[in-house]
């Protein structure tokens, strides 16, 4: 996985994408400390979210890897001990920070995990920005679309990978396109947090939490694009109950974990939406549209490039439909702020 190898300490070599990766950890961890002290005087919670979540993150993220890539590592204790080799699924470290946050809420050093959900939003989204950068120096998160038209053979849209025998191959650089794009949602849901976080809710929906839902959402649909071009997408080769193997090979892990947030998101708003203004028109709306989104995002999108490799019209329809998702999901969001926030 790694390649560029930036210096030596006591024969052990520090990767420059490791480099980025910690850059990027620092980042989130100081900005989660930042963002939690504009309410709260104790740090306890953000130091304990940035240990566990590291911990757990990690422990989570590589061992999704070593289950649906076995060949990689010679036995699980080397996929948990020896970094040199192999990859991680994020999917796996947004599950730590969330089983830390909980820890956190059980040990009473927040009121609610939401709050501290909330403050680590940004930072996350950061880190999540960096983890993508870090590809700038191996040879992971590449596309499989080639890029032959030379005025395009350059960051950000491709980047270049040299074989055995000299010869550069130029792919679309997913990696740095998902960067430039999980930056954008960094500002979004920073901007969210100050703006919009603390919004007075009807009675019956929760005032925190919505911050963290919203940069989950928002990953969620970069995420759905940007796994669909990758040529080494963590697919979902099932070991113990290989049977499934025929339906999920061709699966991204990634997108069908996007998948399930956006849908958990859905229902935590459809409940509060219905909860708090009674069964209306407008939820059935919703739900037949995001049927409609996962037609267009699984048909006319994954399913159609896979088989006919339209790139340019798969892709379209794809994003089209992360768009309208998210935008459904915001409708309800917006149904459960108290009328004056809103005016």
């Amino acid at each position: 996985m790694n390649n560029l190898i930036l210096f030596e300490i006591g024969g052990y070599p520090i990767y420059a994408s490791a480099a980025v990766i910690t850059l990027g950890l620092l980042l989130c961890a100081v900005m989660t400390l930042l963002l939690y002290r504009e309410d709260h005087r104790s740090m306890a919670a953000p130091l304990c979210l940035a240990v566990l979540g590291f911990v757990l993150g990690l422990l989570f993220s590589r061992l999704l890897h070593w289950y649906f890539n076995a060949e990689t590592y010679s036995s699980l204790l080397d996929a948990l001990t020896n970094y040199d080799h192999g990859s991680f699924c994020l999917p796996g470290m947004l599950l730590g920070i969330w089983l830390a946050a909980w820890i956190c809420r059980k040990l009473n050093l927040t009121a609610t995990m939401g709050e501290l959900l909330d403050a680590a939003a940004p930072g996350v989204a950061l880190l999540i920005a960096f983890i993508r950068l870090s590809a700038l120096f191996n040879t992971t998160c590449r596309s499989r679309i080639i890029v032959r038209t030379k005025w395009l053979q350059f960051l950000p849209f491709a980047s270049g990978l040299r074989d055995t025998a000299g010869n550069v191959t130029y792919r679309m650089a997913t990696f740095f396109i998902a960067f430039l794009l999980m930056l954008a949602v960094t500002v979004m849901v920073l901007r969210f947090f100050h703006e919009k976080g603390r919004r007075r809710m009807k009675r019956g929906c929760p005032r925190t939490g919505n911050t963290a839902r919203l940069f989950v959402l928002l990953y969620a649909a970069v995420e759905i694009v940007m796994d669909s071009t990758r040529y080494d997408s963590p697919l979902m080769h099932f070991r113990m109950i290989s049977v499934l193997n025929q339906y999920s090979a061709f699966i991204s892990l990634a997108q069908v974990f996007a998948g399930f947030t956006v849908l958990g998101i859905l229902i935590h708003f459809t409940r509060c939406s219905v909860r708090c203004n009674g069964f209306r028109w407008y939820h059935v709306g919703v739900w037949l549209g995001f049927f409609v989104c996962l037609f267009v995002i699984g048909k006319l999108g994954e399913y159609n490039v896979q088989r006919y490799a339209a790139y340019l019209q798969c892709y379209a329809f794809m994003s089209a439909g992360c768009i309208a998702l998210v935008l459904l999901v915001w409708a309800l969001y917006r149904s459960c702020v108290s009328p004056r926030e809103l005016y």
